[in-house]
């Protein structure tokens, strides 16, 4: 199995979606809203001036912000498989 880093992660102003490089240099947009929206512990960040102030953590395994809140790098990269798989119809 592959292991997953990130190398960059930023949000899109005024938004909750975020573009994420990974290590082998591949870019994807994934919009968090929903995420946000179902967890409790990540629901302050629909706030988009919190919620872009999101880093890599964990040596490109996860991203973080604020408050000690992470989401892990392998479950951002099936959520993106996941957005592309609706947008595909």
């Amino acid at each position: 199995m592959q292991i997953r880093r990130i190398e960059k992660v930023h949000a899109i102003p005024g938004t909750l979606t975020l573009v994420v490089q990974w290590q082998d240099g591949v870019e994807d947009a994934v919009d968090m809203t929903s995420i946000i929206q179902r967890s409790a512990p990540l629901r302050h960040l629909e706030a988009p001036d919190l919620f872009s102030d999101v880093e890599v953590i964990d040596w490109g395994c996860a991203i973080g912000w604020r408050g000690d809140l992470g989401y892990g790098a392998d479950t951002l990269h099936e959520q993106i498989h996941q957005q592309h798989m609706k947008a595909a119809g």
